[in-house]
């Protein structure tokens, strides 16, 4: 495991120009492996035993013009895509898109904004500021144990703090900007993609967006979409042809079809057994092709009722299969489960970096509209701070999904070094905080070791401070 770990990050050499760049780029992903705790730069250090050089050296990593976020991406996908894990259906990856917000008080943090929580949980907040992520994942593994890879992790809001105009011409919403990043991976991988999407999503741009570029080779768009539809929607048939030509142009849409109310016709649904979130059951379900004017187009509507409620779904692909389509949407849960490991396991977004040249903004739950982009002269500081956080981020995603593949390569190497405790296996692959347990303790007696392995020994050569004792790691 500890072998791998060290083969990919050796992957990611030519993304910096400076070896110094990469050896700390490895040092920030052994340490979101290994720390203990995640309280930014510092954590880094006291994991270590980093001498102030070494700090003052991370700083400068995640502020440095002498690398680049989107050639990380990059060589991130390739990486991934080499592995041969993704899950391929009727031939496409299946890619999930989500949004995520991460709580800020910064005053002085570029990207803060207002935002809303509609968790129905009491213990958090109606309104805060923070910072709101978007995320696009691709499932690895099996259908029935999978994982959410992250590829891309980004700032979507707030970003008039770089100098963007919000009210430009054609700028991407929050809904097209998850298409329109899925669509990049598609491209630049040469991959026909699968995208799913939750109830937040559904509007016309999105499904303009993702028809939009066309695959020779599959007669189709590249993207595809599975979105959930909410409850207010309506539909049409299309119109029936008429034999003689009357005056005016011939009706489009024809019958008017409110979504929820088909579930008033249970004659029509039938009975056939699915995998609804891990579990077979028997589900009623039924698939109509139906017009929807904001998209402009025949979307497959997809009606279902599980154990769970009933449920519509619509797609911009008429040939898929119902069932299908209700099984991939349920495995959306698992952009949820990698929001959490980002959050509370890997730490990715506790960063705590800022600057003066940014106004101190006010606490209070402001209106985003009102929002001001900085002086000219200011612009390239702050976009440098903005910077920080995007590489802090994704490093730390690099981080989780590099436990996501060993769970997958080495599921009985994992286990049969696990010695911690766990009351019950909720199944067969450990999960990414069973698999950090393990490595982290392999990284630190390799670290402890007189002989450690080639990048952890120029690691503590070049920054580890002297006379550090070896308890403290």
């Amino acid at each position: 495991m500890i072998a791998f770990i060290f083969k990919a990050l050796k992957s990611f050499r030519p993304v910096f120009p400076r070896y110094t760049s990469w050896l700390i780029f490895s040092l920030v992903v052994l340490g979101f492996l290994g720390a203990a705790d995640m309280f930014g730069v510092s954590s880094f250090c006291r994991f270590f035993c980093l001498a102030e050089n070494g700090y003052h050296s991370l700083l400068h990593f995640f502020r440095s013009a002498g690398w680049s976020v989107a050639v990380l991406f990059m060589y991130w996908e390739t990486f991934v895509f080499s592995q041969n894990m993704i899950i391929r259906v009727n031939g496409r990856a299946v890619l999930i898109g989500d949004h995520t917000y991460v709580p800020k008080d910064g005053r002085r943090m570029p990207g803060v904004v207002t935002l809303r929580q509609n968790s129905e949980t009491q213990t958090k907040p109606s309104y805060f500021r923070g910072h709101c992520r978007g995320a696009v994942g691709v499932l690895i593994g099996t259908l029935t144990a999978p994982f959410c890879l992250p590829l891309n992790l980004s700032l979507h809001q707030g970003r008039v703090h770089i100098g963007e105009n919000p009210k430009q011409e054609g700028r991407l919403t929050l809904g097209t900007r998850i298409v329109q990043t899925a669509m990049d991976i598609a491209v630049r991988n040469d991959l026909p993609c699968m995208l799913i999407l939750d109830a937040y999503f559904p509007s016309g741009p999105v499904f303009r967006l993702a028809a939009s570029v066309w695959s020779v080779a599959l007669q189709q768009p590249l993207i595809t979409l599975i979105i959930r539809a909410k409850k207010n929607f309506v539909a049409y048939f299309p119109a029936e042809k008429t034999d003689g030509a009357g005056p005016g142009r011939p009706p489009v849409y024809g019958e008017k079809v409110r979504l929820m109310e088909m579930f008033d016709h249970l004659h029509l649904f039938s009975t056939v057994s699915c995998t609804i979130y891990g579990r077979t059951e028997e589900v009623r379900i039924i698939a109509l092709d139906l017009l929807w004017k904001p998209a402009r187009a025949l979307l497959r509507f997809v009606f279902a009722i599980t154990s769970r409620g009933p449920i519509v779904l619509m797609g911009s692909d008429l040939t898929v299969c119902p069932v299908t389509a209700l099984e991939l949407y349920c495995s959306r849960i698992r952009i949820e489960s990698m929001f959490d490991m980002l959050k509370n396991l890997i730490g990715a977004f506790r960063y705590r970096f800022w600057t003066k040249k940014l106004g101190a903004s006010s606490r209070k739950q402001n209106k985003n509209r009102k929002l001001s982009s900085p002086a000219s002269e200011s612009l390239p500081t702050i976009r440098r701070c903005w910077e920080a956080y995007e590489r802090f981020a994704v490093i730390g995603a690099v981080s989780i999904g590099l436990l996501q593949i060993i769970a997958l390569k080495y599921t009985d190497s994992v286990w049969s070094r696990f010695d911690g405790f766990l009351r019950t296996r909720s199944r067969a692959v450990p999960s990414e905080r069973t698999v950090r347990f393990v490595v982290a303790d392999m990284l630190t007696s390799n670290y402890r070791s007189l002989a450690p392995t080639g990048i952890l020994r120029e690691i503590r050569d070049r920054f580890r401070r002297k006379n550090a004792p070896t308890a403290d790691i």
